[in-house]
């Protein structure tokens, strides 16, 4: 997905489908949240770290570096600017980011 940076530079980068399933329809956006590789350790409060591996194949999210998702960086897009589906988040981490983002 292509999103802004905080400070408004578009890239592509991974990020996580937020909006749940059952409402998600192909004229409406979706709400997704940032994935990034560069952050601090320990990372900040707002990072939830995800399950990554060198070999992605060995991982459900198929995320090949060290990666978390940041709970304050949301953004909308539409499904069609969905570039390519990579992984799967464990359930676990996304009931966390579900309850985080209940908190904002």
């Amino acid at each position: 997905m292509t999103l802004k940076d905080h400070n408004g530079f578009r890239k592509q980068r991974p990020a996580i489908i937020v909006t749940p399933t059952d409402e998600i329809l192909p004229d409406q956006p979706l709400v997704v949240m940032a994935v990034t590789t560069k952050f601090p350790d320990p990372p900040p409060s707002d990072h939830v770290l995800l399950p990554w591996n060198p070999d992605p194949r060995r991982v459900g999210t198929k995320l090949a570096r060290r990666s978390a998702a940041v709970a304050t960086w949301l953004e909308t897009l539409y499904p069609d600017e969905v570039l390519d589906f990579k992984g799967d988040v464990p359930a676990s981490i996304m009931r966390e980011l579900q309850l985080r983002l209940g908190d904002q």
